[in-house]
């Protein structure tokens, strides 16, 4: 009865500003989510990207047109953003797979892809989209499950939140002046070093410039004769201040990372907190 009881007067608070109140305990701390429709194959209609967090003073909605044209990973081209889900299968790939896509399309670390189940969305669709997420919440909260996602993007959908632009590089210049303001000066002696291991040439500083987007620097970008099947992630685990990285770093790869707890070797050899090495898995 008194799970009942919790589910009912949870159920009444979302309605009545509950997940402004779940926002408040968020556990992001600097993250991007993207919102879109799970139907999108064309031009019409638009992506989200919502940067939020608990370190982060201006959250923000940016809002993307999906005619934006858009260089896609693995040599496909240019394309419309609009036509990337179908075109690239979207639908039978893992999250951390469309993670990783969109992480390269857009330049940014995608932390979290969610595809809402509204055919075409719009601007003038946000009330809309808020009852979709609302919904969404309470599926979740059927079976015991917080939905952080919901209550970090529902806030953002208010005019004084919302970005409009039809450029990636207005996006990314406002997500890297909101990151650079937060980071102190511990996180930001947190290297790196990046290690192509692969035949495919310009992989290392593609992620070098995602990183180095989000205010991580990247001390040394090298190519290496010995080629790895598998990426792997060498870092010193004791400092938990450069923890803010990893999550950033795996955003960019199709699979999950390999961490090896190993200083010794990105600091004497490279001369960084960390050293990543990518292997044939990540193209």
């Amino acid at each position: 009865m008194i799970i009942f009881g919790f589910l009912a007067f949870f159920t009444w608070l979302l309605w009545w500003r509950g997940l402004y109140f779940l926002n408040k305990y968020t556990p992001y701390e600097n993250n991007i989510i993207l919102l879109t429709s799970s139907s999108i194959n064309d031009d019409k209609g638009i992506f989200m990207l919502a940067h939020v967090g608990s370190e982060i003073t201006e959250p923000r909605l940016f809002v993307l047109p999906a005619s934006t044209l858009v260089q896609l990973p693995d040599d496909y081209g240019e394309y419309e953003l609009g036509a990337v889900l179908p075109l690239l299968n979207l639908d039978e790939k893992s999250e951390a797979y469309k993670r990783a896509v969109f992480s390269r399309i857009f330049g940014v670390p995608v932390s979290a892809f969610l595809a809402v189940s509204e055919p075409t969305l719009t601007i003038q669709k946000f009330g809309r989209i808020q009852q979709i997420l609302q919904f969404a919440a309470l599926k979740q909260l059927r079976y015991m499950q917080t939905p952080w996602l919901e209550a970090a993007i529902v806030p953002l959908l208010s005019e004084r939140h919302v970005v409009i632009t039809n450029t990636l590089e207005d996006i990314r210049k406002q997500l890297q002046q909101n990151v650079t303001r937060t980071l102190s000066r511990s996180q930001l002696s947190c290297t790196l070093a990046i290690i192509n291991t692969t035949p495919k040439s310009g992989l290392a500083g593609e992620l070098a410039a995602m990183l180095e987007q989000s205010g991580v620097r990247v001390v040394r970008i090298t190519d290496s004769s010995q080629e790895f099947e598998r990426s792997k992630f060498v870092v010193d685990l004791s400092r938990q201040e450069c923890g803010w990285v990893k999550a950033l770093v795996q955003s960019w790869f199709f699979t999950e990372l390999e961490l090896v707890s190993e200083s010794s070797v990105a600091e004497s050899e490279y001369r960084a907190w960390g050293a990543v090495f990518i292997g044939a898995d990540a193209y």
